[in-house]
């Protein structure tokens, strides 16, 4: 059973408030570290970014899930591949917002998807691995 990652986007339906979020986190965690997927959710304004790493099935299952999912909709699928090594081994679920590194930097907002400037999506495992090692050191500082 081989290692793979995922990127989605979404749009949100539920308000950009730290209770809403942290619902998800809270659910997201416990499933992820029962199905042994690891990954990072970003929210910049109307949109969810998801990176996700596990085995091919259970991204599958994952993916099952979260289209299933009332908190959004029109999920795209905006890159998947092999992974040798986990990105964010010990992260069952991260999240920031635009308040952390906004995506506008690195995607372009269109009407209903953020488009990619780069023609690798890689950038956005750059951004997700980017924004978990800044919230790494904040913690670590506060700590």
């Amino acid at each position: 059973m081989g290692l793979e990652y995922l990127i989605y986007q979404s749009c949100a339906l539920i308000p950009d408030s730290k209770a809403a979020h942290d619902r998800i986190l809270q659910v997201s965690r416990v499933y992820n570290t029962a199905n042994n997927v690891t990954g990072f959710l970003h929210r910049e304004g109307d949109f969810f970014i998801q990176y996700l790493e596990g085995s091919h099935a259970n991204l599958a299952l994952t993916m099952a899930k979260i289209a299933a999912d009332p908190r959004h909709n029109r999920i795209v699928e905006l890159d998947c591949g092999p992974l040798p090594d986990r990105r964010l081994p010990d992260w069952q679920m991260g999240f920031v917002d635009n308040t952390q590194m906004s995506l506008h930097d690195l995607l372009e907002a269109g009407p209903n998807r953020l488009e990619l400037k780069a023609e690798d999506p890689f950038d956005l495992v750059v951004f997700m691995t980017a924004n978990a090692h800044n919230l790494r050191e904040d913690a670590t500082r506060a700590a």
